[in-house]
C-alpha cells in the first residue's frame, strides 16, 4: 500500500468509529436531563420548560442554585397528558 492509501484507510476509519460512538451514546440516553440538555433534544425553548415547570413539571434540584435536573420519563408523560 501507498502512503497515500494508507493516509485514506486511515481517514475513512476515524471517520467510521465516530458515527459508531454518537449511535452508542444515542442509544445510551440518560434517565436525568439538565435544563439545557431537555431544550436541546426536545428542541423547545427555555420560556416554554418554564412555563411546563409553572403548570407542574417535577424538576430536581439537589442544591440550593444548583443545575435543575428533570427526568426523562416523567418529562415525557407529563407531554403526553
Amino acid at each position: 500500500m501507498t502512503k497515500k492509501e494508507v493516509r485514506k484507510l486511515k481517514a475513512f476509519t476515524i471517520n467510521r468509529l465516530k458515527r459508531m460512538e454518537k449511535m452508542i451514546k444515542e442509544e445510551q440516553k440518560k434517565d436525568w436531563l439538565t435544563v439545557q440538555e431537555l431544550v436541546k433534544e426536545y428542541n423547545i425553548s427555555r420560556k416554554t420548560f418554564d412555563r411546563l415547570r409553572v403548570k407542574g413539571l417535577k424538576v430536581s434540584q439537589p442544591k440550593r442554585n444548583g443545575k435543575i435536573l428533570v427526568n426523562r420519563n416523567e418529562f415525557e408523560t407529563f407531554l403526553n397528558q
